[in-house]
């Protein structure tokens, strides 16, 4: 790896991990924008982020196969165009304005191809980490682990700067050429002769099966109870269906025990992500300020301090963990002060200021950035001996946060039809994320049992 291709490099592991995100910030910002140009409710907009999220999911599930299949040049490639092609159709359907139908129809296809080609480039960033060989391969983890959040920090602006000004169709044209951007880098980007070892058995599309269709059912259902609510017969049914192959998932898995499993302590770090991005969606506090407090910039001010605080945080932990072996201890500081952050929402019930809002949101932000990217550097360093289990490093993020926002939305439906209290009920679910985070704690210290590969 030469000087003048390091940038490169950098380029690719950042916007490789972080273009997905964009998108996603870029619906919850303009839920106004999308809501009157669909003719739907600012609610029934996360419809959008479902469809996304459950994209990403799915490409994130079945990427391990495709990068076993293929190269990582081939997949930079017909992932970007396809990503760049929907993107240019989003710029012009918001250019054209078609009919309301039309538009619902192109934002089902569209969102969700999207969210697939994009998403399938995070475990390809990851990979793309060991190319900067010994010297540079830390750096470019830590990178990794900033993208995400740096997202959620820079889009926000974008989209306040270019949306009121030009309107969504720039904003889309504008993205749709950094996927192009990606294509030129990874083919001036020089691949090292002796490439990352990737060890284990890669998976085939019949094992990875039961997960492709217990995550399908999921999406479905959490679509029904958004947009149907749980006392729809449609959204029961459904329910009683994803136990059942969620089940049958279970059970498959068990029944391939014996033909070996990744280590389990980098298992006991996914289940420890997986409770922590529950815990700390944060829809639900957002939701809670906007009911009660009446401000303009509360809401975009205080993601982006959250953001910005994760960002400064991953950046520390990257420059710890370059130099000292310190994973554990910055994964356990860092779900502390994250539990001390959603401590602190219990302040919005008797000190409802602008102050504390912000606060409490950077506070939460930091133990995130602390603690992700000191598990993306454990995950990281055992990748060699089990790489493709490695790669679900980012499905675990997204599966958690959806799971989490999922069961608060049943909990808060459940709630509305036996009359809770509105305070009664965020209480209960501020309790609850905090549970979550100390339940996810005794995973890094439970012993790992050494298991074949």
């Amino acid at each position: 790896m030469n000087k003048a291709t390091l940038p490169l490099l950098f380029a690719l592991v950042l916007l490789g991990n972080g273009l997905r995100s964009v998108i996603s910030s870029t619906v919850f910002v303009s839920e106004g924008t999308f809501a009157s140009f669909l003719k739907i409710s600012i609610s029934q907009t996360s419809a959008i982020i479902e469809l996304l999220l459950g994209a990403v999911l799915l490409s994130l599930l079945v990427s391990p196969w495709m990068i076993s299949r293929f190269s990582i040049r081939s997949i930079t490639t017909s992932m970007c165009l396809i990503a760049s092609g929907a993107s240019f159709g989003l710029a012009a359907m918001f250019w054209i304005a078609p009919p309301v139908a039309t538009r619902e129809a192109l934002v089902v296809v569209l969102f969700p191809l999207i969210g697939f080609s994009l998403a399938s480039m995070a475990p390809v960033a990851q990979i793309l980490t060991g190319w900067g060989g010994d010297k540079h391969s830390k750096l470019l983890t830590g990178v990794w682990a900033v993208a995400m959040p740096a997202a959620f920090l820079v889009t926000p602006q974008l989209v306040r700067v270019i949306a009121p000004r030009y309107g969504l169709e720039l904003f889309f044209a504008g993205f749709a050429v950094l996927p192009v951007v990606l294509i030129a880098a990874i083919w001036a980007v020089r691949e090292p002769m002796t490439p990352p070892q990737k060890n284990g058995v890669a998976p085939s599309l019949a094992a990875l099966m039961p997960a492709i269709l217990t995550l399908a059912i999921f999406e479905i259902m959490t679509l029904l109870v958004t947009i149907s609510g749980i006392s729809s017969i449609m959204t029961q049914a459904m329910a009683v269906l994803f136990v059942i192959v969620l089940g049958y998932l279970f059970y498959s898995q068990r029944h391939q025990a014996n033909k070996g499993r990744a280590d389990s302590a980098m298992l006991n770090i996914f289940v420890f992500l997986f409770f922590v991005n529950i815990a700390t969606t944060g829809f639900y506090d957002t939701a809670f300020l906007v009911l009660h407090m009446c401000s303009n910039t509360l809401i975009a001010d205080r993601a982006t301090i959250g953001a910005l605080a994760q960002v400064c945080a991953a950046m520390a932990a990257t420059a710890l963990l370059a130099r000292f072996q310190l994973q554990r201890v910055i994964m356990v500081l860092g779900a502390v002060i994250v539990t001390i952050g959603l401590g602190s929402y219990m302040l919005y019930f008797t000190l409802l200021i602008f102050e504390a809002a912000i606060v409490s949101k950077a506070i939460t932000g930091f133990g995130m950035g602390l603690l992700t990217t000191a598990a993306i550097f454990t995950v990281s360093n055992a990748g060699a001996k089990t790489a493709n289990l490695s790669l679900f490093i980012a499905f675990v993020v997204i599966i958690g946060t959806e799971v989490g926002l999922e069961l608060f939305e049943i909990f808060v439906q459940v709630a509305d039809l036996v009359q809770i209290a509105s305070d009664t009920t965020y209480m209960t679910i501020f309790i609850t994320q905090i549970v979550f985070v100390i339940m996810a704690i005794p995973f890094l210290f439970l012993r790992p049992r050494a298991m074949k590969v």
